[in-house]
């Protein structure tokens, strides 16, 4: 991955963590130990996970999160596209 796309990426899931902080720490942890690892694609995931129980948060994640969820290279962040498109507002 090109740094300028993994830099994106990062902030990226910085901020969607900044979403659902404070709902499910081991899921934050988990998303924090990717981002660590140079992974920030699974700590999207991770963050589309822990809002699962809170489907109303989808609609505040960024519509960049909802174009990477379109791409299906993207796989674990692919996965909650019919999540994201059933509750953006």
């Amino acid at each position: 991955m090109k740094k300028d796309v993994l830099k994106e990426l990062n902030e990226l899931a910085e901020r969607c963590l900044g979403i659902v902080r404070g709902l499910d720490a081991d899921l934050e942890d988990g998303a924090e130990e990717m981002l660590s690892v140079g992974e920030p694609d699974l700590a999207i995931a991770d963050t589309l996970a822990i809002a699962h129980s809170h489907p109303e948060l989808y609609a505040r994640f960024p519509d960049d999160v909802y174009e990477l969820a379109k791409d299906p290279r993207w796989r674990a962040i692919h996965a909650y596209l019919d999540l994201l498109e059933q509750h953006r507002g």
